[in-house]
């Protein structure tokens, strides 16, 4: 009886140790001061960084935070967790144009750094794409902007889309966008007395920019020096080559008519062989060496984005092409430089 007792108790024993062993460990609470962008923490910088090399020690898989891009990320982060903890939507909040700015600065630091993909990548997709969105894609205010991009045009007598886009360098759409919302109608002029307008001063810090990446297939616009919107484009194929260089856009045209390059049939909108799609925006042939070149949609039953497919021109999808369009003014009001490069 005590030898069966015994087998009991080691069996019982035995079979409680094997339950508690497999049970699956806490999961360990992310570290929220962390920046989501830098795969690993930076190391202390070194003597080779205090001798001038402006980068900061390599960073996990071999790859190097351009310092300039360290530092930027680091305030913005900081401002964003603090936001974030506080139970806000950073993105929302009244510092939302500062945080756009200095993630901004970083982008630019991470430009054509190769082996930091990932990070432009992720920086783009979950801090500058809701930061753009909230800025110049929605009707939210941000009437104490200290950065000087976002301002408030209250509407008196006389006053119209049109007029107030004049005044402060913008498109027309983008007015409209601003006050009624991403859905509302482009050319609405509807306004009443006393209502406050959102607008966007980016003349006073520059003006436009379209920023094509060619080995990436991407787009940037940059507003007032800050991002706003990223988009997949086509370039031209291997036998006729988009030029790479720096140029302007020197017109704003919906609706164009389209020159076949082969048959040189000029042909309207709307026209079964017209391709260009709903806009046109050329380039200037100063800084890039060819006449011709510019960015438009397309007809075609498939754009075929990603691809290098054009005859030169950058091609978009006709709902971004369309976007795009609406966020950039007429150059005589503004100027739009244009970067493309490998």
């Amino acid at each position: 009886m005590r030898v069966m007792l015994f087998l009991f108790i080691v069996v019982i024993g035995a079979v409680a140790a094997w339950w508690w062993m497999r049970k699956p460990a806490a999961p360990t609470a992310p570290d929220a001061s962390a920046s989501p962008f830098a795969p690993a923490p930076i190391p202390a910088p070194t003597s080779f960084d205090r001798a001038g090399s402006g980068k900061t020690p390599p960073v996990a898989g071999g790859q190097v935070l351009p310092a300039e891009a360290k530092a930027a990320l680091d305030q913005a982060d900081a401002q964003w967790n603090q936001l974030a903890a506080q139970g806000g939507k950073p993105e929302q909040g009244k510092g939302a144009p500062q945080l756009a700015r200095l993630y901004s600065k970083a982008l630019r630091a991470l430009y054509n750094q190769g082996d930091l993909k990932a990070v432009e990548d992720r920086l783009v997709s979950d801090r500058l794409t809701p930061l753009g969105s909230a800025l110049f894609f929605s009707r939210q205010p941000f009437p104490d902007d200290s950065t000087g991009l976002i301002g408030v045009h209250a509407v008196v007598a006389g006053d119209s889309p049109d007029k107030i886009s004049k005044q402060h360098a913008m498109a027309r759409e983008l007015v409209n966008r601003l006050r009624k919302g991403n859905d509302s109608d482009p050319n609405d002029a509807r306004m009443q007395i006393g209502e406050t307008v959102k607008v966007i001063k980016a003349k006073d810090l520059g003006g436009y920019l379209v920023r094509i990446d060619k080995g990436d297939y991407t787009l940037d616009c940059w507003v007032g020096g800050v991002f706003a919107r990223r988009y997949t484009i086509s370039h031209g194929a291997v036998e006729t080559p988009t030029p790479t260089g720096s140029s302007k856009v020197i017109d704003r045209v919906w609706h164009p008519q389209w020159t076949n390059p082969k048959s040189h049939e000029v042909l309207p909108f709307g026209h079964a062989d017209n391709i260009l799609g709903p806009i046109w925006l050329p380039f200037a042939p100063d800084g890039i060496g060819k006449t011709g070149i510019g960015i438009h949609g397309f007809t075609g039953p498939e754009p075929r984005l990603g691809a290098q497919v054009s005859n030169g021109c950058i091609r978009m999808g006709n709902k971004e092409a369309e976007e795009l369009f609406f966020t950039l003014p007429h150059p005589d009001r503004c100027p739009i430089a244009v970067e493309i490069v490998d």
